[in-house]
C-alpha cells in the first residue's frame, strides 16, 4: 500500500514537472528546426497522407480500460488492415489480449528500463497511442520511445498532455468506451461499432470441462458469480461490505436455488474464504484459481454476475452475460458495464460519485477501507435487481 502511494506521489510531483520541462525543451528544438525549414514533427492534421506502417498502443495498468479500449483498437485495424499493431501493457492486460486478432505484437511491461525504451525506439513507430487517462509516466514513456505522432488524452487537472503531438479531450461523465473512440475520431473517421469482446480458446474450454467435474456444478441450477473485490488491490474504496455478500449469497440460494460462485485474484482469497465460511449455503470458491481468460469463460457460462466497479465487471459485460454493478464513489455513466444487459445500483449520498480520474477520492475511508457511500446500497436492492434476470 505504501509503495503504491509512493508511486502515485512520484507520478504527480515528479512526472508533471518533468513533462513540462521536456515540453519546453522539445518546443524550443522544434522551433529551431522549423526555422531551418526542416520537417516540423508537431504538425497537426486530420488524416495521415499515407497509412502508418507501425502503431504502438500503451496501456500499462487497468484491465478494465484495456477491455473498454478494444472497439478503438478494432477500428484502427479496420482502417489500417496492413499496419503492424503492437500493444505495450502489463502481464494481466496481455493475458486478456492473448487471443485478440487485432494485435500483431504483445510487449510485456513489468518495470521501466532503458533497454525496453531502446528496443522500442528501434521499431520506429509511426503512431504511439497512449490509452492512459491520468498517468504521467506513460506520457514520458511514449515521448522517449518516440514517433512522428504521439496521441493521448488531455484530461482536466491531470497535466499529462504536454508531450503529445495530438491531444484528445477527455470528457468527464462520458462513458470511457466513447472517450476512447474519440481517438479514432481525431483522425476524421467515424466508426459506430462499439461492441466489447472476449476471445475464448481451446484451453479455456478444457479448463471449464475440468471445473465442472472437480467443483460439482449442478447442471440444472442457475449460476450466479459474486466478485467481492473491486478496484485497485489494497484500496477497497469501491468494495461492497463483505457482510452484504454473505447475506446475498444465502438469499440467492434460497430464492432462486442458484449456484453461487466466488471469484477474485490470488491476493483476494482470504476475503472470499471469509464469505464462503460464513454463508449457510454451498458456494464454489474459485478465487485465485482462474486467469483472465478462464474468468471470461466462467462468465460466459454464468446466468448473472454481481460485482463492484472493476476490471472483471467490464470483462463480464464483454461476454454479454447480465451484470449487476454496485457503484459508490465511481460514476456509472462513465465506468458502468457497457451494453444493454446490465443494471447499475448507485449510492444515495449527495457526495457520490466523487471520483473523476486516478485515485483522488473526495471522502475519508472508513476503518475497513471502504467508502461510506458503499454502505448505503442495501442487499434487498441487489436482490430486487436479480429478479430481472433470475426471476
Amino acid at each position: 500500500m505504501q509503495s503504491k502511494r509512493f508511486h502515485k506521489f512520484l507520478d504527480r510531483y515528479v512526472g508533471i514537472p518533468l513533462g513540462i520541462l521536456l515540453f519546453i525543451i522539445s518546443s524550443c528544438s522544434t522551433l529551431f528546426i522549423k526555422c531551418l525549414k526542416l520537417k516540423n514533427r508537431r504538425t497537426r492534421y486530420k488524416k495521415q497522407p499515407t497509412p502508418p506502417k507501425r502503431i504502438l498502443f500503451i496501456q500499462l495498468s487497468a484491465l478494465g480500460d484495456t477491455i473498454l479500449a478494444i472497439p478503438t483498437v478494432r477500428a484502427f485495424r479496420q482502417i489500417f488492415p496492413d499496419t503492424e499493431i503492437s500493444f505495450l501493457a502489463s502481464p494481466i492486460n496481455l493475458s486478456y489480449l492473448e487471443h485478440c486478432p487485432y494485435i500483431d505484437n504483445r510487449i510485456v511491461f513489468n518495470n521501466p528500463s532503458l533497454k525496453l525504451i531502446h528496443t522500442l525506439r528501434r521499431e520506429r513507430f509511426d503512431y504511439i497511442i497512449d490509452l492512459e487517462h491520468w498517468s504521467r509516466f506513460s506520457m514520458l514513456l511514449a515521448f522517449f520511445i518516440g514517433a512522428p505522432r504521439i496521441i493521448g488524452f488531455r484530461a482536466a487537472d491531470q497535466y499529462r498532455h504536454y508531450l503529445f503531438t495530438n491531444t484528445v479531450p477527455h470528457v468527464p461523465g462520458k462513458h470511457e468506451v466513447l472517450n476512447f473512440m474519440r481517438i479514432i475520431h481525431q483522425f476524421g473517421y467515424k466508426i459506430k461499432d462499439t461492441n466489447l469482446e472476449v476471445w475464448i480458446g481451446d484451453s479455456e474450454l478444457e479448463w471449464w470441462r475440468n471445473v465442472l467435474k472437480q467443483e460439482g456444478f449442478e447442471q440444472d441450477q442457475q449460476i450466479v458469480v459474486l466478485h467481492p473485490e473491486a478496484g485497485r488491490r489494497g484500496e477497497p474504496r469501491r468494495r461492497w461490505i463483505h457482510g452484504n455478500y454473505i447475506e446475498l449469497a444465502d438469499m440467492l440460494t434460497e430464492k432462486y436455488d442458484a449456484q453461487v460462485v466466488l471469484t477474485g485474484a490470488p491476493d483476494e482469497v482470504q476475503l472470499s474464504q471469509t464469505i464462503a465460511e460464513q454463508t449457510t449455503c454451498k458456494t464454489i470458491n474459485l478465487t485465485g484459481k482462474t486467469d483472465v481468460n478462464q474468468l471470461a469463460m466462467l462468465f460466459t457460462k454464468a446466468d448473472l454476475v454481481i460485482s463492484g466497479n472493476c476490471g472483471p465487471m467490464h470483462l463480464a459485460a464483454a461476454t454479454g452475460t447480465p451484470v449487476i454493478a454496485i457503484h459508490g464513489p465511481t460514476n456509472s455513466e462513465q465506468w458502468g458495464p457497457w451494453g444493454d444487459n446490465s443494471i447499475c445500483l448507485e449510492a444515495t449520498l449527495p457526495c457520490s460519485p466523487c471520483l473523476n480520474l486516478g485515485f483522488e477520492y473526495a471522502c475519508q475511508a472508513l476503518p475497513d477501507g471502504t467508502s461510506p457511500c458503499m454502505h448505503t446500497i442495501r442487499v434487498y436492492e441487489v436482490l430486487q435487481a436479480c429478479d430481472v434476470y433470475l426471476g
